[in-house]
């Protein structure tokens, strides 16, 4: 259907370290991610005056990591490898991104396919456990831009924490590093969340636990066990726990494999977080073997788990 467009969400990142400040101000300006103390209409003030802050840090990470976010890379690459599986599956609708925080953003890719000719959307997450903060951000603004421009928000695919191919995606790379460190313990590790978004129904620590339970089954029992822990906190409000700082500090002398288990591809939490700052935590804390395993990103059952699920909602 040439009037019809799938767009993937996801959250962005800057490019070059020109863009970390304003990448910065988006992110602390949604108040569906991170509501601020205060009035709504401060949000934006403050937000831009965090992102000043913060900016030097920040550009520090980054450049550790060569310089930007890889993320429009990585999602670039999902996208095209979901593309190249509707192609064979005989479906032509074209597959754009369609960033929160950084190009392209709703805004200006609705408008630029509305000249091409589409007129209804069909949104799939890049954020396998659904939630308020993340998918829901990004369909609202989506919401919004796509009225102004008079274009139609078909069903999409807003999560699949249990899907059984996005579960092979985690469950074979974890499986080829247990058996290399047979008696690790495994730490699940999420991007956290305010605890009070998840009091007011946010239903993403149940996905988290559900993804968790449904590999701690197909693997069974392992000597070292099984942990959660969350990752990614920022601001003075009381966040989802433990946080995996703690974790990694109760593991002396121990083998540690991190699953990076809310994040498909790899970025600013995976690259500098996890590979560097909680490496640098493990070594600290005395763990024999720090290993994280790698993001799904186009692994052949995570691109397989986005294009059934698509093929299942197209007209």
């Amino acid at each position: 259907m040439r009037d019809t467009a799938i767009l993937l969400l996801n959250l962005g990142g800057p490019v070059n370290l020109d863009q970390v400040e304003p990448f910065l101000a988006a992110l602390f300006g949604d108040r569906d991610l991170i509501r601020l103390p205060g009035p709504a209409w401060l949000q934006g003030p403050f937000a831009r005056l965090i992102a000043r802050l913060r900016a030097p840090g920040a550009k520090d990470r980054y450049a550790q990591i060569g310089g930007g976010s890889p993320l429009l890379r990585e999602s670039a690459f999902q996208a095209a490898a979901l593309r190249s599986a509707l192609r064979a599956a005989g479906r032509n609708e074209p597959v754009k991104l369609c960033f929160r925080y950084a190009a392209p953003r709703a805004e200006g890719l609705l408008k630029a396919l509305k000249r091409d000719g589409i007129r209804k959307l069909v949104p799939v997450t890049l954020y396998p456990h659904d939630c308020r903060a993340t998918t829901g951000s990004s369909l609202r603004e989506l919401a919004i831009e796509a009225a102004k421009a008079g274009m139609e928000i078909l069903p999409g695919v807003d999560h699949y924490a249990t899907d059984p191919d996005y579960l092979d995606a985690l469950e074979a790379p974890l499986r080829a590093a247990l058996k290399e460190l047979p008696g690790a313990t495994v730490i699940f590790s999420a991007h956290s969340l305010p605890v009070r978004q998840i009091a007011a129904g946010d239903p993403y620590e149940k996905e988290i636990h559900a993804t968790r339970e449904a590999l701690i089954a197909r693997l069974g029992p392992i000597p070292g066990g099984y942990l959660q822990a969350y990752q990614s906190r920022t601001g003075p409000v009381r966040w989802l726990e433990p946080p995996l700082k703690a974790v990694l500090e109760s593991m002396d002398g121990k083998d540690v494999i991190v699953v990076p288990m809310s994040f498909v591809s790899e970025h600013i939490e995976t690259l500098h977080e996890l590979d560097i700052e909680y490496r640098h935590v493990a070594d600290k804390a005395g763990i024999r073997t720090y290993r994280r395993v790698a993001a799904p990103g186009t692994d052949p059952a995570y691109i397989r788990c986005l294009t059934r699920r698509v093929l299942e909602i197209l007209p």
